[in-house]
């Protein structure tokens, strides 16, 4: 089974419900007082949190001796240097903040609080990015396929020997899948969170990168953009329907950036 494209592997698991359109209105925001390597903002009566994401070298790609690694998707793994700070979502997007700032919810799932915001396609991420810089005065975006990894690998705290999924290797403790889910998504931050403090990095939803999908090379890079054009956007992380397999923090993921799904989502970068 191929992680790249999910149109394909879910068919394989659940039915795709239909898509719901979104809507904003204005809103009032205001930015906290900043604690630590954390930022708070509020819009309306949301308030969310980013984590200070310092600059750093890692290995993009399946971890040594991962049998579950796939050859096309995942290798070669590779040398990425991030040369910027950026701040990243402490938590995926909630359905919450998403209406505060778009005005209204294209989630299916929608009984319980702080559940992540789902069915946003590619596109309604980056206007929700865009309303949200509006309202805030920062720029917000969609992380790259590389901040995703790094920052959910635990970025420049990342421990010295990395684990298959974004804190853990025990999907039990830091995420939810397809085995623990109940087949539901699950309020943010329940779980134990990274190296980092964030959350949910892996399953509950996947989330979108801002990178057109393409296939690795070995060469060393610094601070990766992505293909210059493409079909499909980049999505990382696993979601609450798949197993822990296609959860793991280096599984990728694409999808034509104007679909949506029930098991799709985002999370912000603010860049400084």
């Amino acid at each position: 089974m191929r992680a790249k494209h999910i149109a394909t592997l879910i068919a394989m698991i659940l039915t795709i419900l239909p898509f719901a359109a979104c809507n904003k209105e204005d809103n009032n925001s205001n930015t906290d007082t900043s604690i630590g390597n954390t930022l708070t903002f509020t819009v309306g009566d949301e308030s969310f949190t980013v984590v200070k994401v310092e600059p750093g070298v890692f290995m993009m790609g399946a971890l040594e001796g991962d049998t579950n690694a796939l050859e096309d998707e995942e290798k070669p793994v590779h040398q990425v240097t991030l040369t910027g700070t950026y701040y990243i979502g402490q938590t995926e997007v909630t359905q919450e903040l998403y209406t505060a700032v778009m005005g209204s919810n294209p989630s299916n799932f929608t009984e319980g609080n702080n559940l992540p915001v789902e069915k946003v396609s590619y596109n309604d991420a980056l206007e929700f990015c865009r309303q949200l810089s509006s309202l805030t005065g920062k720029h917000f975006t969609l992380p790259t396929e590389a901040q995703w990894e790094y920052a959910a690998r635990g970025g420049h705290k990342t421990p010295s020997t990395p684990t298959l999924f974004a804190g853990s290797d025990d999907i039990d403790a830091v995420g939810w899948c397809k085995d623990n889910s109940d087949s539901t998504t699950h309020t943010v931050a329940q779980k134990v969170p990274n190296t980092m403090g964030l959350y949910d990095m892996t399953g509950n939803v996947f989330e979108w990168c801002l990178d057109w999908y393409g296939p690795y090379t070995a060469d060393a890079v610094t601070d990766p953009q992505g293909p210059a054009d493409g079909s499909e956007r980049v999505s990382r992380g696993g979601s609450w329907n798949y197993p822990a397999s296609y959860c793991r923090t280096s599984i990728r993921a694409c999808s034509a950036p104007d679909v949506t799904y029930y098991m799709l989502g985002f999370r912000v970068v603010m860049l400084p």
